[in-house]
Protein backbone atom coordinates (compact mmCIF):
# COMPACT_ATOMS: atom_id res chain seq x y z
CA UNK A 1 0.00 0.00 0.00
CA UNK A 2 1.12 3.35 -0.81
CA UNK A 3 1.40 6.11 1.69
CA UNK A 4 -1.31 8.34 0.13
CA UNK A 5 -3.70 5.16 0.11
CA UNK A 6 -2.63 4.64 3.88
CA UNK A 7 -3.38 7.87 4.82
CA UNK A 8 -6.75 8.37 3.15
CA UNK A 9 -7.99 5.16 4.38
CA UNK A 10 -6.95 6.22 7.86
CA UNK A 11 -8.30 9.16 8.15
CA UNK A 12 -11.67 7.44 6.98
CA UNK A 13 -11.42 4.50 9.77
CA UNK A 14 -9.99 7.00 12.38
CA UNK A 15 -6.78 4.93 13.08
CA UNK A 16 -3.39 6.39 11.40
CA UNK A 17 -0.02 4.82 13.05
CA UNK A 18 1.74 7.49 15.28
CA UNK A 19 5.49 7.28 13.72
CA UNK A 20 5.47 6.89 9.31
CA UNK A 21 8.75 6.25 8.15
CA UNK A 22 8.61 7.77 4.45
CA UNK A 23 10.69 7.08 1.60
CA UNK A 24 10.60 9.52 -0.71
CA UNK A 25 8.31 12.25 -1.25
CA UNK A 26 9.93 15.53 -0.12
CA UNK A 27 7.56 18.45 0.50
CA UNK A 28 4.56 16.84 -1.70
CA UNK A 29 4.66 14.28 0.89
CA UNK A 30 4.94 16.70 3.62
CA UNK A 31 2.17 18.64 2.33
CA UNK A 32 -0.33 16.18 1.55
CA UNK A 33 0.56 14.58 4.97
CA UNK A 34 -0.43 18.00 6.79
CA UNK A 35 -3.00 18.68 5.05
CA UNK A 36 -4.94 15.17 5.52
CA UNK A 37 -3.95 14.88 9.55
CA UNK A 38 -4.52 18.46 10.48
CA UNK A 39 -7.36 19.47 8.86
CA UNK A 40 -8.79 16.33 7.03
CA UNK A 41 -7.84 18.08 3.78
CA UNK A 42 -10.39 20.43 3.69
CA UNK A 43 -8.10 22.88 4.92
CA UNK A 44 -9.13 26.94 4.97
CA UNK A 45 -6.72 29.76 5.58
CA UNK A 46 -2.93 28.94 6.78
CA UNK A 47 -3.61 28.91 10.64
CA UNK A 48 -3.06 25.24 10.74
CA UNK A 49 1.05 25.46 9.30
CA UNK A 50 1.38 26.51 12.62
CA UNK A 51 0.96 22.67 14.07
CA UNK A 52 4.04 21.90 11.88
CA UNK A 53 7.20 21.16 13.44
CA UNK A 54 10.28 20.24 11.47
CA UNK A 55 13.69 18.92 12.31
CA UNK A 56 16.51 19.15 9.63
CA UNK A 57 19.73 18.12 9.94
CA UNK A 58 22.29 20.35 11.29
CA UNK A 59 25.66 20.12 9.61
CA UNK A 60 26.11 16.36 9.08
CA UNK A 61 23.85 15.32 11.90
CA UNK A 62 20.71 15.43 13.86
CA UNK A 63 22.05 16.32 17.23
CA UNK A 64 20.42 15.45 20.40
CA UNK A 65 19.88 19.18 21.70
CA UNK A 66 17.18 19.44 18.63
CA UNK A 67 15.65 16.27 19.95
CA UNK A 68 15.52 17.65 23.62
CA UNK A 69 13.72 21.24 22.70
CA UNK A 70 11.70 19.34 20.32
CA UNK A 71 10.50 17.05 23.35
CA UNK A 72 9.74 20.70 25.12
CA UNK A 73 7.46 21.34 22.27
CA UNK A 74 5.24 19.04 22.22
CA UNK A 75 4.49 18.76 25.63
CA UNK A 76 2.40 21.52 24.69
CA UNK A 77 -1.36 21.08 23.47
CA UNK A 78 -1.51 21.69 19.79
CA UNK A 79 -4.04 25.16 19.08
CA UNK A 80 -4.43 26.08 15.74
CA UNK A 81 -5.33 22.33 14.39
CA UNK A 82 -6.60 19.24 16.56
CA UNK A 83 -3.36 17.57 15.66
CA UNK A 84 0.74 18.31 15.70
CA UNK A 85 2.66 17.23 12.82
CA UNK A 86 6.24 16.67 13.37
CA UNK A 87 8.38 16.23 10.23
CA UNK A 88 11.77 15.31 10.80
CA UNK A 89 13.73 15.37 7.49
CA UNK A 90 17.32 12.95 6.60
CA UNK A 91 16.07 10.65 9.56
CA UNK A 92 18.97 8.86 8.82
CA UNK A 93 21.53 11.47 10.32
CA UNK A 94 20.20 10.75 13.53
CA UNK A 95 23.23 10.82 16.30
CA UNK A 96 23.23 7.43 18.11
CA UNK A 97 22.35 9.79 21.13
CA UNK A 98 19.27 11.95 19.39
CA UNK A 99 17.62 8.80 18.46
CA UNK A 100 17.79 7.31 21.71
CA UNK A 101 16.30 10.67 23.35
CA UNK A 102 13.62 9.93 21.08
CA UNK A 103 12.72 6.38 20.95
CA UNK A 104 10.17 6.58 23.54
CA UNK A 105 8.32 9.24 22.48
CA UNK A 106 7.85 7.30 18.82
CA UNK A 107 6.77 4.79 20.87
CA UNK A 108 3.84 6.37 22.69
CA UNK A 109 4.00 10.16 21.75
CA UNK A 110 1.60 12.24 23.33
CA UNK A 111 -2.06 12.85 22.10
CA UNK A 112 -2.38 14.19 19.12
CA UNK A 113 0.88 13.99 17.69
CA UNK A 114 2.33 12.75 14.75
CA UNK A 115 5.82 11.67 13.40
CA UNK A 116 6.61 12.07 9.93
CA UNK A 117 10.19 10.58 9.34
CA UNK A 118 11.82 11.28 5.75
CA UNK A 119 14.53 9.40 4.51
CA UNK A 120 15.85 8.00 1.23
CA UNK A 121 17.75 4.95 2.46
CA UNK A 122 15.34 3.68 5.53
CA UNK A 123 18.09 0.36 5.64
CA UNK A 124 20.69 3.23 7.35
CA UNK A 125 18.57 4.36 9.67
CA UNK A 126 19.44 2.50 13.33
CA UNK A 127 17.18 -0.30 13.88
CA UNK A 128 15.76 0.88 17.03
CA UNK A 129 14.01 3.79 15.43
CA UNK A 130 13.46 1.75 12.25
CA UNK A 131 11.35 -0.95 14.46
CA UNK A 132 9.05 2.24 15.80
CA UNK A 133 8.04 3.65 12.69
CA UNK A 134 5.34 1.99 9.89
CA UNK A 135 7.46 2.42 6.20
CA UNK A 136 6.04 3.48 3.66
CA UNK A 137 6.76 4.53 0.11
CA UNK A 138 5.39 7.82 -1.82
CA UNK A 139 6.06 5.93 -5.36
CA UNK A 140 4.27 2.81 -3.76
CA UNK A 141 7.23 0.79 -5.11
CA UNK A 142 7.53 -2.52 -2.73
CA UNK A 143 9.83 -5.00 -1.79
CA UNK A 144 9.76 -8.64 -2.02
CA UNK A 145 10.70 -9.68 1.62
CA UNK A 146 12.97 -12.77 1.35
CA UNK A 147 14.11 -12.51 5.06
CA UNK A 148 13.93 -15.28 7.71
CA UNK A 149 14.57 -15.55 10.84
CA UNK A 150 18.02 -16.73 11.45
CA UNK A 151 18.91 -19.80 14.21
CA UNK A 152 19.89 -18.89 17.42
CA UNK A 153 22.03 -21.80 17.27
CA UNK A 154 24.05 -19.99 14.23
CA UNK A 155 24.71 -16.74 17.45
CA UNK A 156 28.54 -17.90 18.03
CA UNK A 157 30.17 -14.17 18.19
CA UNK A 158 29.10 -10.89 19.49
CA UNK A 159 28.98 -9.87 15.78
CA UNK A 160 26.25 -12.88 15.17
CA UNK A 161 24.38 -11.43 17.79
CA UNK A 162 24.05 -8.37 16.93
CA UNK A 163 23.50 -9.34 13.52
CA UNK A 164 20.56 -11.61 14.91
CA UNK A 165 18.78 -8.73 17.61
CA UNK A 166 18.95 -6.60 14.05
CA UNK A 167 16.94 -9.46 12.38
CA UNK A 168 14.41 -9.41 14.79
CA UNK A 169 14.46 -5.60 15.14
CA UNK A 170 13.24 -6.09 11.19
CA UNK A 171 11.01 -8.68 11.68
CA UNK A 172 8.78 -6.62 14.60
CA UNK A 173 8.77 -3.43 12.71
CA UNK A 174 7.72 -5.41 9.47
CA UNK A 175 5.13 -7.16 11.82
CA UNK A 176 3.24 -4.21 12.47
CA UNK A 177 3.34 -2.74 9.38
CA UNK A 178 1.29 -5.81 8.09
CA UNK A 179 -0.96 -5.60 11.16
CA UNK A 180 -1.62 -2.35 10.37
CA UNK A 181 -2.45 -2.17 6.49
CA UNK A 182 1.30 -1.36 5.15
CA UNK A 183 3.44 -3.70 2.74
CA UNK A 184 5.90 -5.51 4.56
CA UNK A 185 9.84 -4.95 3.28
CA UNK A 186 11.86 -7.68 4.74
CA UNK A 187 9.92 -10.41 5.31
CA UNK A 188 7.26 -12.04 3.29
CA UNK A 189 3.86 -13.00 4.89
CA UNK A 190 4.21 -16.62 5.78
CA UNK A 191 6.86 -16.10 7.97
CA UNK A 192 5.19 -12.70 9.56
CA UNK A 193 2.31 -14.94 10.31
CA UNK A 194 4.47 -17.14 12.24
CA UNK A 195 4.40 -15.06 15.50
CA UNK A 196 1.54 -14.89 17.94
CA UNK A 197 1.75 -12.12 20.06
CA UNK A 198 -0.51 -9.36 20.84
CA UNK A 199 -0.14 -5.98 19.40
CA UNK A 200 -0.26 -4.65 23.09
CA UNK A 201 2.95 -6.69 24.04
CA UNK A 202 4.96 -4.90 21.03
CA UNK A 203 6.13 -2.27 23.42
CA UNK A 204 7.40 -4.36 25.94
CA UNK A 205 9.41 -6.73 23.48
CA UNK A 206 10.86 -3.20 21.71
CA UNK A 207 11.89 -2.32 25.06
CA UNK A 208 13.33 -5.87 25.84
CA UNK A 209 15.31 -5.75 22.44
CA UNK A 210 16.74 -2.21 23.26
CA UNK A 211 18.01 -3.29 26.03
CA UNK A 212 20.42 -6.57 24.74
CA UNK A 213 21.14 -4.63 21.97
CA UNK A 214 23.21 -1.60 24.01
CA UNK A 215 24.98 -4.23 25.83
CA UNK A 216 25.65 -6.56 23.13
CA UNK A 217 29.16 -5.53 22.44
CA UNK A 218 30.06 -6.89 25.83
CA UNK A 219 26.88 -9.29 26.71
CA UNK A 220 27.43 -13.13 27.71
CA UNK A 221 26.62 -15.07 24.52
CA UNK A 222 24.92 -18.21 26.42
CA UNK A 223 22.99 -15.50 28.64
CA UNK A 224 22.33 -13.05 25.73
CA UNK A 225 20.84 -16.17 24.00
CA UNK A 226 18.94 -17.57 26.55
CA UNK A 227 17.39 -14.29 26.79
CA UNK A 228 16.56 -14.17 23.19
CA UNK A 229 15.14 -17.70 23.23
CA UNK A 230 12.66 -16.82 26.00
CA UNK A 231 11.44 -13.85 23.94
CA UNK A 232 11.01 -16.03 21.17
CA UNK A 233 8.42 -18.19 22.63
CA UNK A 234 6.76 -15.45 24.14
CA UNK A 235 6.01 -13.68 20.42
CA UNK A 236 4.79 -17.11 19.05
CA UNK A 237 7.93 -17.88 17.27
CA UNK A 238 9.08 -21.04 19.16
CA UNK A 239 13.16 -22.32 19.33
CA UNK A 240 14.98 -21.60 15.99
Amino acid sequence: MDAKEYIEKGIKRGRIHHSILLEGGGEEAVEFFAKALLCGGQCQGEGWRGEIYRVRPQGKSIKISQIRELLEVIKLKPFAAPRRLVVIEGAELFTPEAANALLKTLEEPPPSTYFLLLTSSPSALLPTVLSRCLLLSWEGKKTAGKRKLRSLQGVKTREDLRDFIYSLYLFLRDWVCWKEGGSPVYFPEEELRKARFLPEMTGDILQRLDKIYSISDRANLSIARAYLGKLLQEMGIGKL
